[in-house]
């Protein structure tokens, strides 16, 4: 729910037939007989002011405070009488991470249609909300499932291109030099992702600070998702990752290390 948002993709298509949906009277009385029996839910008139309450959330980086409606709908989710509203509240809460998720996987690897990634993470997510997994975490739960949103579509995104690599018959794509600027932007996240395999196993890094690359780099998680996550200040957490960059472009520019340069060029300022 952008405001004044021009926006017409796939995504904010299907927010906004939920939100007149959730909008119509009979959804609004189904909402409040979804939230009647919960101290929680029920001070919220309606299922959009509950929506708009979470995002106002997201967006000042408080998604702790979130935690227990999370908890509360996905609970209710699971009643069958109340599944299908809750799951339509479910979507319409993380609307936003999966619209931020497609554009930077839209940018990383501009072959892939853009429509594809976002049916992908609507997928992803419809089969995260009820696992048990998400089930048994009492915290973090917003963070959990974006973290989780975004690693299933780098992995699904970087399968893709390479399928789309072999399958293309007239071998235009793989005939492409690599200095090209959108074959070097669709390869860049597997050369990375090569390069810290390497760096780990080298002992360059350790396990926590590849962790801490992927994240940031492949994940693209920003500074206060991760200081949220690990207890330290986004200072902190900003500082130390210019630090191993640092460290790995001097160690990347050193004689020896069969560094490719795409690689190299990773590390840029």
């Amino acid at each position: 729910m952008k405001a004044g948002s021009s926006c017409d993709c796939l995504i904010c298509r299907l927010e906004a037939s939920l939100v007149a949906e959730l909008s119509d009277r009979q959804r609004q009385e189904e909402f409040q007989l979804f939230a009647a029996s919960s101290e929680i839910l029920s001070v919220f008139p309606t299922a959009v002011e509950l929506i708009l309450h979470l995002h106002r959330q997201q967006d000042r980086e408080q998604n702790s405070s979130s935690d227990q409606i999370l908890l509360e709908l996905l609970g209710r989710s699971s009643e069958a009488p109340l599944h299908a509203i809750g799951q339509r509240l479910l979507l319409l809460v993380f609307v936003p991470t999966i619209h931020r998720t497609t554009t930077q996987i839209s940018i990383a690897f501009p072959a892939l249609a853009r429509d594809d990634t976002a049916q992908h993470l609507f997928t992803v997510l419809l089969e995260l909300l009820p696992s048990s997994e998400l089930g048994s975490r009492r915290s973090h739960l917003a963070f959990t499932i974006a973290r989780k949103l975004r690693r299933s579509a780098y992995r699904w995104a970087i399968r893709e291109s390479r399928s789309y690599v072999r399958n293309d018959m007239d071998g235009t794509l793989a005939a492409l030099p690599a200095t090209e600027a959108s074959g070097q932007d669709s390869r860049s996240p597997i050369l990375l992702r090569q390069f810290l395999d390497d760096c780990q196993r080298r002992g360059w890094l350790s396990a926590e600070e590849r962790e801490l690359l992927t994240q940031f780099k492949l994940e693209g998680s920003s500074g206060q998702e991760l200081a949220r996550r690990s207890g330290h200040s986004a200072v902190a957490i900003r500082h130390r990752i210019q630090r191993l960059l640092d460290r790995l472009r001097r160690i990347a520019a050193k004689p020896g290390t069969a560094v490719a340069p795409e690689q190299l060029n990773l590390f840029s300022r």
